[in-house]
């Protein structure tokens, strides 16, 4: 296997990865049981009163969701500039 193929395969992994985070960034949802044990988790550590208010759609909880799907949408773009640096070396390249 000589490098060109190598970068062009880690491209492509990149890519499925960033692609993946972003379709699970689409459909993932927290519930609002789920939001309460992450907010007490994160007031225990700091060894403070949990705030347990919250805003349930559905019987999900949107601020603990739009963090989660944050998350992801990072994940899926650091992903994607890591795939297309690889496609620009290939490009600069060879």
């Amino acid at each position: 296997m000589d490098y060109k193929f190598i970068i062009f395969l880690v491209s492509i992994i990149f890519g499925c990865l960033s692609a993946g985070a972003w379709l699970y960034s689409s459909q993932v949802k927290v519930t609002r049981e789920k939001a309460v044990e992450i907010i007490k988790k994160k007031a225990q550590k700091k060894n403070e009163q949990p705030n347990l208010s919250g805003v349930s759609f559905d019987g999900w909880d949107v601020r603990e969701t739009l963090k989660a799907q944050s998350k992801w949408n990072s994940l899926g773009a650091i992903f994607a500039s890591i795939s297309m640096f690889f496609q620009v070396l290939i490009l600069i390249f060879y």
